[in-house]
């Protein structure tokens, strides 16, 4: 088993939930950098090398090993430090609320739109502390559906259930899920999902960073059906571990008589706005899955 499953499964949730919960914050912290440490001086690792490769094609591939081995560190070190924040404030609603601030921009959007005409997708980047940021939309009395990574198991079944507990109405894609958020967008709500965790044996690979990727892209065509707009929301981190979510202009889906590239092309739009805020804050874009598997092999070792 990899490290990665391991920290993702029901057993490493536990852990991390139970000493998230009960050691302070300079504690937890401390053993953040330390469990970055222990990740960082082990290449090898598979999410370790997958956070490698994707930093190396977001600089445009032209770091130096060494430059990238910093940057690399940076991410898993701000990552572990995160990770410990929101398992540590899971159930505060009130330090959530202090430490996650929304944008004027994205509150104007929502207050806006939400049961209005219009239905909006919003669309997140794994970027900083995103999970404690999508908790503090819903904080602040934002009703809206968010689509979950496909046939949850193990630990992600268990992050699900956290998510529910504070009220946050999280389906795993399915069929039925789908129809659901259809409805809700055709009475003009708001459904949030993810942007940029790559699929396997995806259909469709629009270009990311200027390299295609297997990426997301089903809220392209859910756009389309229920003409909804789509907006990207990212959740930027400040000092001492607060939050800032901020989101792009509103982005429309356009028609095209070639089904592939009506879904790419458009899907592209959206993924050039999140490249906005992670060329922005590269070393916050905690994404430990290879978005471009060539870069495994291409980036310097």
């Amino acid at each position: 088993m990899s490290i990665q499953n391991l920290i993702n499964g029901p057993l490493g949730i536990s852990l991390i939930l139970t000493l998230g919960k009960l050691l302070p914050e300079k504690v937890g912290f401390a053993l953040a950098e330390k469990a970055a440490e222990f990740l960082i001086k082990r290449p090898q690792i598979e999410s370790v090398r997958a956070t490698r490769a994707n930093q190396w094609v977001v600089s445009g591939c032209t770091l130096r090993s060494e430059e990238l081995d910093r940057q690399t560190t940076e991410t898993i070190r701000q990552t572990a430090r995160w990770l410990f924040d929101l398992y540590h404030n899971l159930d505060n609603r009130e330090q959530i609320l202090r430490k996650v601030t929304l944008s004027k921009k994205l509150t104007h959007y929502l207050d806006s739109r939400l049961g209005g005409k219009e239905g909006t997708i919003m669309v997140a980047p794994h970027l900083s502390n995103f999970d404690l940021g999508g908790r503090a939309i819903v904080l602040h009395g934002y009703d809206v559906q968010a689509l979950s990574y496909p046939q949850p198991h193990g630990g992600y079944q268990w992050q699900n259930k956290l998510r529910r507990d504070i009220g946050m109405n999280i389906t795993p894609m399915s069929v039925e899920s789908m129809r659901s958020a259809k409805e809700r967008l055709k009475n003009g709500g708001g459904v949030v999902t993810g942007l940029d965790r790559p699929l396997a044996d995806s259909n469709y690979h629009p270009k990311f960073f200027g390299y295609p990727a297997s990426l997301p892209t089903s809220y392209v065509r859910m756009a389309l059906q229920t003409h909804s707009a789509v907006m990207v929301i990212a959740c930027i981190g400040l000092p001492e571990e607060n939050y800032h979510v901020e989101c792009s202009d509103l982005i429309y889906m356009e028609a095209d008589s070639d089904p592939v590239r009506e879904i790419e092309m458009n899907a592209e739009k959206v993924l050039f706005e999140a490249e906005k805020f992670i060329r922005a804050y590269p070393t916050q874009w905690a994404m430990t899955y290879p978005v471009w598997p060539f870069a495994l092999d291409a980036m310097p070792q």
